[in-house]
């Protein structure tokens, strides 16, 4: 009775916010780099990936599904995101099964922009940042069912203002009686910051759900996988992706993303031999903007 009150609490919460329409201060919405896929297998994986071993990080966006497999991985990721900007994080994860710790630094850098004058003219240069530091913990509440959260701090600089602030995220995950089947949900983004320029930066709530199914044949696998996201700021999203692993050693990945505006199609490759991996992920981009280049490497231990 308690695990079918938890999951009632949590389709009603995606269900609200899934229904929800966009707000008329959607653009006083701060930290948005809280919703970049933050490894090479989520970007191939049309920015989800969530039941995917090899996505170490899958705990930022589903706080509960990282304790279904048992693991402890260090991985570091870099991409070479939209314009000329950098996205890099560090991720420490552990799972027994029971429990699940992990933690992880993401940056968003933006590099160098130029300051002007009000005639235009160059007057220097400055270094937008975005920072999170964020700590996960996994529980397993019964043979189906888990709950995770997440809490951290972020961080937000500009040129002469900064905002420093908490973001929490809460998750559940059951296996549903068909086998290989995982189904999460999480309502992320959960938080409060102080002020910049005298007005606080807002974090916008976000409802996720993601469902997969796995096949397995042999030495190969199949994992399929679709998504739904809505957050206070933007319209409903949805994506599906699909993974082929061939004896644990090579990963061919690929995904589609509905309604996320200029991108759409993305791919990705992974390998893995002994304790080492190493992930590549692309995702296409259109509006004149560059598409997306990620890669990652881990130590399994």
């Amino acid at each position: 009775m308690k695990y079918r009150s938890i999951t009632a609490l949590f389709l009603m919460l995606i269900g609200i916010s899934l229904n929800a329409q966009i707000q008329d201060n959607a653009g006083e919405y701060g930290f948005k780099f809280l919703n970049i896929p933050l490894s090479p297998t989520s970007i191939a994986l049309a920015g989800r990936g969530m039941d995917s071993f090899s996505n170490p990080a899958a705990f930022v966006l589903q706080p509960a599904v990282s304790t279904l497999n048992k693991q402890r991985s260090l991985s570091l990721s870099h991409a070479a995101w939209l314009g000329d900007t950098d996205f890099n994080n560090v991720c420490y994860s552990f799972s027994d099964r029971r429990k699940h710790f992990g933690l992880i630094l993401r940056n968003l850098n933006y590099g160098e922009i130029e300051k002007r004058d009000e005639q235009g003219n160059v007057i220097g240069v400055y270094n937008p940042l975005d920072l999170n530091l964020m700590a996960n913990y996994g529980l397993r509440l019964g043979a189906s069912s888990y709950v995770g959260v997440n809490a951290g701090f972020v961080y937000e600089k500009l040129s002469t203002a900064s905002a420093l602030g908490i973001s929490t995220d809460l998750g559940f995950t059951i296996l549903p009686p068909l086998q290989d089947a995982v189904i999460s949900l999480a309502i992320r983004n959960l938080g409060f910051s102080g002020a910049m320029h005298e007005e606080a930066v807002k974090l916008a709530p976000q409802a996720e759900l993601d469902l997969s199914k796995g096949f397995t044949y042999n030495a190969t696998s199949v994992n399929l996988a679709a998504s739904a996201t809505k957050s206070l700021d933007e319209p409903f999203k949805g994506s599906f992706s699909t993974e082929f692993g061939f004896y644990d050693l090579l990963f061919l990945r690929a995904g589609y993303k509905l309604n996320y505006g200029a991108g759409d199609i993305s791919a990705g490759i992974g390998l893995r031999y002994n304790r080492f991996g190493v992930d590549y992920g692309w995702a296409a981009y259109e509006d004149n903007l560059s598409d997306v280049h990620s890669i990652a490497v881990h130590l399994f231990f």
